[in-house]
């Protein structure tokens, strides 16, 4: 039923197209036109034909190194009214793009030259690699894909692929001098050690260690004492006599007080007299009433500026006094650590 009805309305079309010719021959081409145009498509939708010449790309070098950086030229002659899309990174597979370069384009009447330049990198272990790149030149509707001229690289290896022929070391090595540098752990470990033992020789020897350092602070007290005391006596005279009396004092009395611990810088010269003359250990070739003398003649010097003959013998005497005084506290503090540590050697004054 279906065909019998298509088959009818076909019939009836060729009737009417029949009459048409038949009634103004003009119709046919118009007829013509309509048929052709129903089974071809619009010329706006064709893509643009091929282009005259072919995209030429190519490496810059013929060998590259893999990892290394290198250069590939793109270069595309078209007609002036067509615009060119370059391609991608995508397009350039296995290769990197590090950079991309794009010259300014030149132009004569009818022809246009694009250029670039693209900084690739390759990682791939193949011996060579070729490369052939999409360009699209840009239509009314859809864009024509063109391809460019296909180019080989290949790659160089600093590995050494073959086994050397002989094991023997090469005699022109070069050294390279190398950084020094801090083995913390080994610094550490002697710094330890050393800890360590110093710790363990004062366990064992502390005592004796620490009356040897006081003995010597005595002993280097006792010399500074003496150069100034000395100093100061040897420039005594009728003119100096006051102001060098008050200074030889002063600086005994102060040894004195730092010697035996009594505050002998405020005490008077009675005071001074009972207590160097009643210490329990009396002093050696010193005779009695010596030191009291001694002291009136320091202080006939220092208020009355009194110098006479026995000045010098008193300034003397009072260097006596302290020397003794020095000498009993050595060998107290010698006999104290002695007593702590064990019989030793007795020491020289």
């Amino acid at each position: 039923m279906r065909g019998g009805k298509k088959k009818a309305g076909r019939e009836e079309r060729k009737n009417f197209l029949r009459r048409l010719i038949q009634s103004q021959s003009s119709c046919v081409y118009a007829l013509i036109y309509l048929l052709l145009s129903s089974f071809l498509p619009s010329p706006s939708l064709c893509q643009t034909p091929a282009p005259a010449t072919i995209p030429q790309g190519r490496f810059l070098t013929d060998s590259v190194e893999i990892g290394r950086p290198f250069r590939y030229a793109l270069s595309f002659s078209h007609p002036v009214s067509e615009d060119v899309l370059f391609p991608d990174s995508t397009a350039f597979a296995p290769f990197l793009i590090r950079d991309k370069t794009f010259l300014p384009t030149r132009s004569t009447a009818e022809i246009s030259t694009d250029s670039a330049v693209y900084t690739l990198v390759s990682f791939e272990t193949q011996p060579q690699s070729t490369l052939r790149v999409p360009l699209y030149i840009v239509g009314t509707v859809d864009c024509t894909t063109v391809f460019s001229t296909t180019d080989t690289v290949f790659f160089r290896s600093r590995l050494q692929t073959a086994r050397p022929d002989t094991l023997r070391l090469r005699a022109s090595t070069q050294l390279m001098p190398l950084r020094q540098e801090l083995n913390y752990p080994v610094l550490v470990a002697v710094l330890g050690s050393i800890a360590l033992i110093l710790a363990v020789l004062y366990a064992l020897f502390g005592r004796v260690i620490d009356r040897q350092f006081m003995l010597f602070q005595l002993r280097q007290r006792h010399l500074s004492f003496l150069r100034e005391y000395n100093r100061i006596v040897r420039t005594l005279n009728p003119e100096t006599a006051s102001e060098g009396a008050y200074g030889a004092v002063v600086r005994w009395k102060a040894y004195l007080e730092q010697l035996e611990q009594q505050p002998f810088s405020t005490m008077t010269t009675p005071e001074l007299v009972e207590r160097i003359t009643t210490r329990p250990v009396a002093l050696p070739d010193i005779r009695e009433g010596a030191v009291e003398e001694a002291l009136r003649t320091a202080d006939r010097m220092m208020y009355g500026g009194a110098y006479t003959d026995q000045s010098n013998e008193a300034m003397r005497l009072l260097r006596t006094v302290a020397v003794a005084l020095y000498t009993q506290r050595r060998v107290l503090t010698a006999q104290t650590n002695v007593a702590q540590t064990g019989p030793s050697t007795p020491e020289t004054v």
